[in-house]
């Protein structure tokens, strides 16, 4: 792969006015001409006609206005929140954000050239789209890379024993994953997940899902080739409670918040030696 091959961010928004300037300085202050950032501001269209919606509606219109102010042209800006531009119908939500920004991608990209997803609240170091580009230089053989992420405490007693909790649920599961040898031994995070445009292709792009799009996204990725899960950089997504999706992170705070972890189990670790034993009968 060419050091020189475009970096393409894809950004879901919805209701992230108050954090989406954070992430934007953080890749704006990287002066790659290479780096292009495509945003989708979205809502289901019918929000507007919502009481208890309207105002996720208007906040998307300040994340506009906001976004359209910035300086330079390598921000892509899809409109899916004004209205007569939201979604309709059934097709909704993140999944749908993400599938249409990485469709749009594709349309435009070049084979090489990288697809780096984020979201609208994700933090990371100066340098983090570099060392993806250098992660796919020394294993130009891998279908994708789950990238070393870290919930950074926020000083709320509550959200960060509940953040704390989540971590070791999905640390604890994917270390056992794999202890045990599994191909599957990597955490799926839509803001911390990157591949090459030629993989998109080959195996027909993301599939749209209200939740766990990131997830099903990279199951279908392994079984085509290896998943690279080390980087020199890591991604800090915001720790905070959230509703906008069925399950993930904001669902399993707000949940174990109150003392509910019946969804994030951690599973006795001989579970997995079974799991493993089941694997031995395949050759």
């Amino acid at each position: 792969m060419s050091p020189a091959c475009a970096v393409h961010v894809a950004i879901p928004c919805m209701d992230e006015y108050e954090w989406l300037p954070r992430t934007m300085d953080a890749l704006l202050a990287d002066a790659d001409p290479q780096v292009r950032i495509w945003i989708c501001v979205n809502q289901p269209d019918t929000w507007w006609s919502d009481d208890e919606k309207r105002q996720i509606c208007e906040n998307n219109q300040r994340s506009l206005a906001y976004l359209q102010s910035l300086p330079g042209d390598n921000i892509q800006l899809l409109d899916r929140s004004s209205p007569g531009r939201g979604w309709t119908g059934r097709k909704h939500g993140v999944g749908q954000a993400r599938k249409t920004l990485m469709d749009k991608i594709d349309a435009h990209a070049g084979p090489n050239d990288l697809i780096v997803s984020l979201d609208a609240d994700t933090l990371f170091d100066q340098g983090y789209l570099a060392s993806v580009r250098s992660c796919f230089n020394r294993h130009p053989n891998a279908v994708a890379l789950s990238n070393p992420y870290f919930h950074r405490l926020t000083g709320d007693g509550l959200i960060d024993r509940a953040m704390l909790r989540y971590e070791i649920y999905m640390r604890y599961y994917t270390t056992n994953m794999w202890r045990i040898g599994s191909p599957y031994c990597f955490t799926a995070l839509g803001s911390a997940f990157s591949l090459p445009v030629r993989i998109y292709r080959k195996t027909g792009g993301i599939t749209a899902k209200k939740s766990g799009e990131d997830f099903y996204f990279l199951q279908k990725l392994r079984k085509t080739g290896w998943i690279c899960n080390h980087n020199t950089h890591k991604v800090y997504p915001a720790a905070r409670f959230s509703d906008r999706v069925f399950f993930g992170t904001g669902p399993a705070l707000i949940k174990g918040s109150k003392g509910d972890w019946s969804s994030y189990p951690i599973y006795p670790h001989g579970l997995f030696d079974q799991v493993k034993r089941s694997y031995e009968l395949f050759g």
